[in-house]
């Protein structure tokens, strides 16, 4: 995986200069005035973002996603992702550098340098650069890594360039968000009133009759009920951006008998040659749905009867087809060795012109490089104590002269250690061996092993049940067939009943949203809802969702703004309901408070328990009454001893008194109260700046015309 995958196994350095620089390659030059298009994914602030430049950036940030991972394959979910972080990435570099621009904020190079290599570094050099033996930041690693740059590829200089600009812009937005926090003040007037709230305590008793006393089937609500609570809590339903909501029903492809009896037939065909092969890895993996898997396995790891007989059986026993799980296996015990887990070693390189490492200046033969490693180990059997010096002097690994040339942890079956792994099964702790890799001649020490254990390789191959190309077909015929003679809401429901087919309903759908209900990859679906010609109750196309067909109704388009009382009618029932029952209890109590007035009694007639707690102005408290602070205001403004109430909560009507106000003791150092005031600020600004900014802004989105 060229030489980035090597370094990141060793030193955990490039692994930051991949991932974070991946931000600071997204923003790249958009930054740049530009002029403006139709062809576009949105705007910021009259800045547009032209398509193939997004785009661009998207298929960019998925090629470095393959070279951090080692994985060529993306998902679509991952390219999701990716083309979500990209947008967000964008905007934001867009929003604020207007604001960097305005206030004239930059980041010399004199500033850079010093948060590279100065004395006070940026916190990802901090987090990145440590010995691996001390875990401390380590100086010389920045400078040997700069020092070995020019010997790396081309990329790896780019992804360091791309790393120093995510310290630049991490900087510059530490600066901006500075300016903000410094401008906050609170007046002692404030202070002390906090102080004042945080501190005085209230002692009461109190009660509140439970909302089931009243049965739900005798709370009749009327259409005035639902707006005077629609009315009292409209922001609710303030919706920030667009929504959908859609009926669907969902035919999943499942293999057929026929599929079944076929792939039984094909499993039985193909285990006579399993049994003939002379070359069963690459049978394995021509025949198979997994390719051949060389390495050795401990108990807990096959499938099936593998599992439970492969360690007690001998090399050579074949194991006839047997189903599980919805997959077929067949399988031959190749061998069964006693095999460690893990082990821990250090390895001094020696390499040669033209190896892939592709180090310019290393100008030695092949056999020059075999010469050479044989007369160092020579050395190094005699002075062992020497080896980590050694490798920090004349190993061409590039991470050799911070590392040491250690390996660390070296896990049995690691595909890029395997040659190092194999060599140390017949070695002793502290024993040395020259190892012939791909890019040279490795000097290995082996440093520790964990205990051996009896582990198996077989060769296994294996056949998933899977619907055919005749299958699929059938299921789109049934999908399609259902979309076209179901055109209305109605019949849509009632076929589907009839049917056996699940009609699932997703709420709330934003327009950028790539699931529903858990299903993934749902954007052409989304889109369809969004179209400018899908209206309420139209039915949809039939989508194929990899192995899923769906079909859609549009039951619901919501735009930003408040949504309306009827949309929300059904799921603000309970509420309107609770707060009807709150008034009524209120109106029970000031009736009973006509010919009852003591306390207790008053509690008894309600079926209520009193509580005695300790109310705090400004605080947590854990009682009943503590979860509503306007009652809670209205009881420190009360005297003691008077019955106070009924007062109508959020959450229910309540009945209480003051057995004792605890004043606060006086005083004028109100330091700890300024800190904690400032610690709170401090911590919640920098997310708030921006989403402040960004609320501001002028952001235009239309991505679903493409994605």
């Amino acid at each position: 995986m060229a030489i980035i995958g090597r370094i990141r196994k060793h030193s955990g350095i490039a692994v930051i200069i991949v991932g974070v620089a991946i931000a600071a390659f997204v923003i790249g030059d958009f930054g740049k005035k530009r002029a403006k298009g139709t062809n576009e994914v949105g705007s910021v602030n009259g800045e547009a973002l032209p398509y193939q430049e997004f785009t661009n950036k998207v298929e960019e940030s998925i090629q470095f996603q393959k070279e951090n991972t080692g994985n060529d394959k993306i998902t679509d979910e991952e390219t999701y992702s990716i083309r979500q972080n990209t947008w967000n990435t964008l905007v934001k570099n867009l929003l604020m550098q207007s604001e960097y621009d305005e206030l004239g904020l930059t980041v010399s190079s004199d500033e850079l340098f010093d948060q590279v290599q100065g004395k006070n570094p940026h916190r990802f050099i901090l987090q990145y650069f440590k010995d691996p033996k001390t875990n401390a930041y380590d100086p010389a690693m920045v400078r040997n890594y700069l020092k070995n740059l020019d010997n790396m590829e081309p990329k790896n200089k780019e992804q360091w360039l791309r790393f120093e600009k995510a310290i630049k812009d991490d900087r510059i937005e530490t600066k901006f968000n500075n300016l903000v926090k410094k401008g906050y003040y609170i007046p002692k007037a404030f202070l002390k009133k906090i102080y004042t709230e945080s501190a005085q305590t209230l002692n009461i008793r109190s009660f509140s009759p439970a909302l089931k006393t009243i049965p739900d089937n005798s709370v009749i609500l009327t259409d005035a009920d639902y707006q005077a609570f629609y009315d009292k809590n409209k922001e609710m339903f303030f919706q920030e951006e667009p929504a959908r909501e859609l009926n669907y029903v969902l035919f999943e492809v499942k293999a057929s008998d026929l599929d079944r009896k076929k792939i039984a037939e094909d499993v039985n065909s193909i285990y006579k040659d399993f049994l003939s092969s002379g070359d069963l890895p690459n049978y394995i993996s021509a025949n198979g749905d997994k390719k051949f898997d060389s390495t050795y396995k401990k108990k807990g790891s096959f499938p099936g009867i593998l599992d439970s007989t492969a360690l007690s059986s001998k090399p050579g026993t074949f194991y006839a087809p047997f189903e599980l799980n919805n997959t077929w296996y067949m399988a031959k015990l190749l061998d069964i060795q006693e095999r460690p887990d893990t082990m821990k070693g250090s390895q001094i390189l020696i390499t040669f012109a033209g190896s892939p490492l592709k180090n310019e200046s290393v100008k030695r033969t092949r056999e020059q490089a075999k010469s050479r490693a044989d007369s160092m180990i020579t050395v190094l059997k005699k002075t062992p104590e020497k080896f980590r010096e050694f490798a920090q002097k004349y190993s061409d690994f590039p991470t050799a002269k911070d590392d040491g040339g250690e390996l660390k942890e070296i896990l049995d079956g690691q595909p890029n250690f395997g040659i190092f792994f194999n060599s140390g099964l017949t070695m002793k702790p502290n024993d040395m061996k020259v190892v012939e890799t791909n890019i040279g001649y490795a000097i290995f020490r082996l440093s520790s092993k964990t205990k051996p254990i009896q582990k198996a390789k077989m060769a296994i191959l294996q056949r998933n049940i899977e619907p055919s190309n005749q299958t699929f077909q059938e299921t789109y015929l049934k999908a399609s067939a259902f979309a076209g003679q179901n055109r209305t809401k109605d019949a849509f429901s009632k076929a589907s009943t009839e049917k056996g087919l699940p009609n699932m309903t997703a709420e709330n759908i934003r327009e950028m949203d790539n699931f529903l209900n858990g299903l993934p990859s749902v954007r052409e679906v989304v889109r369809w809802a969004y179209a400018e010609n899908t209206k309420i109750g139209d039915i949809s196309p039939v989508f194929d969702l990899t192995g899923k067909y769906v079909v859609a109704i549009l039951t619901g388009i919501g735009e930003k703004g408040y949504i309306p009382l009827d949309k929300v009618k059904e799921r603000i029932t309970q509420n309107v309901r609770n707060e009807k029952k709150i008034t009524m209890l209120a109106d029970q109590l000031t009736g009973s408070m006509k010919t009852i007035q003591n306390f207790y009694q008053l509690a008894i007639q309600s079926q209520a328990k009193i509580d005695t707690v300790k109310l705090t102005f400004g605080g947590y408290n854990n009682s009943v009454i503590g979860r509503e602070p306007e009652i809670i205001g209205r009881l420190f403004t009360s005297k003691t001893g008077e019955v106070i109430g009924p007062l109508k909560g959020k959450y229910g009507v309540y009945m209480a008194i003051i057995d004792n106000i605890n004043k606060v003791p006086e005083k004028q150092d109100f330091t700890g109260e300024r800190m904690q005031q400032e610690a709170g600020f401090t911590n919640r600004s920098s997310g708030l700046i921006y989403e402040a900014i960004k609320k501001a802004g002028n952001i235009k989105d239309y991505r679903r015309n493409f994605f």
